[in-house]
């Protein structure tokens, strides 16, 4: 992939629609933001990012943005409402992932600092990868898997964020597949 990916975290949520400003001015950036708690963690939005790209840039695409590609394969669906309703920000989110995808040569903290501008705060790489028990309850039913499915999945001694997000990882490369 001929760019750069920066994955973050933020203890609270914006309304996405701010992002629209950024990319107005810097159009080769790509923003999107995911609601943290129904993600199961920084390799599957880092995967579903890889396959979205691969997915946008052939004939094959599903949408008409780079942002919306990355939503859909990260929420693995087709269908936009469907996946703003899985992992999309709502005023129910409490915390936010965020994505910014741009160009080699470009200059990431443009991104960067518009983020820690419109959150008003720092972000936390740590939250990525920290998982609740409520968070692994939203994710099992964010992407439907089931006791059956994830006990099948989950390897000798292996915890079960492990496997989650294996599953959740194995959802977004399926969207590629049944093209």
């Amino acid at each position: 992939m001929d760019r750069q990916v920066w994955i973050t975290a933020f203890r609270d949520t914006v309304d996405p629609s701010q992002l629209a400003k950024f990319q107005a001015e810097h159009p080769d950036v790509t923003l999107q933001l995911f609601d943290l708690d129904r993600i199961a963690g920084s390799r599957h939005i880092l995967l579903a990012t890889f396959n979205a790209v691969k997915s946008y840039e052939s004939k094959r695409r599903i949408s008409r943005s780079l942002a919306m590609e990355i939503l859909l394969f990260v929420a693995g669906t087709r269908q936009i409402s469907e996946a703003v309703k899985r992992v999309g920000v709502s005023l129910q989110t409490l915390r936010t992932a965020a994505l910014s995808l741009s160009p080699i040569n470009d200059d990431q903290s443009k991104a960067v600092e518009y983020l820690t501008g419109i959150f008003k705060e720092k972000s936390d790489d740590s939250l990525l990868d920290k998982w609740t028990s409520q968070r692994k309850s939203t994710v099992l039913k964010t992407f439907g898997i089931g006791d059956k499915e994830l006990k099948a999945a989950r390897r000798s001694h292996e915890r079960t964020e492990r496997a989650l997000e294996r599953l959740a990882i194995e959802r977004s490369a399926m969207l590629a597949i049944a093209k």
